[in-house]
């Protein structure tokens, strides 16, 4: 690794899945994760549709829209939705079309990792992407505790 890159915090897409799993248990991967945030160890990143998507499921988790809202904007970088060009360019390579957005947005923001805990619709992509890793969790807490 290049010196001057060896400082530089890595920067992390998070699907919405990994939020609201670490804001619902306060153990486990994906609570660390978001701890590593808030303590500024990594860069986090999510668009406008990932926060849409976490204030959907706040309430069958019990969790307050106001609390949520106040971390997502005090701990995470907020970008716009991906334009749509953008989004059907990856039609052809995921499994679910409502998945299209995390990969556009991911690469948007040249991210090094998108984390996230679904296995059938992003996980599985991991060998068809390769502008960034795709991981889990444990897989990203396995890899950044390495560095």
């Amino acid at each position: 690794m290049p010196k001057n890159q060896k400082n530089l915090k890595p920067k992390v897409f998070f699907n919405a899945s990994v939020i609201l799993s670490g804001l619902y248990s306060p153990k486990g991967g994906s609570a660390k994760l978001l701890s590593w945030v808030k303590q500024k160890k990594i860069i986090g990143i999510i668009s406008e549709i990932i926060v849409d998507e976490i204030f959907r499921h706040t309430a069958k988790l019990k969790l307050k829209k106001s609390s949520t809202a106040k971390f997502l904007i005090n701990n995470f970088q907020i970008i716009p939705a991906p334009p749509e060009p953008t989004v059907i360019k990856y039609y052809s390579t995921i499994i679910d079309y409502g998945d299209a957005h995390v990969l556009a947005s991911a690469k948007q923001t040249k991210c090094q990792y998108l984390v996230s805990l679904d296995k059938k619709h992003l996980l599985s992509l991991q060998k068809k992407i390769k502008i960034y890793s795709i991981v889990s969790p444990g897989k990203l807490i396995e890899t950044l505790s390495n560095i």
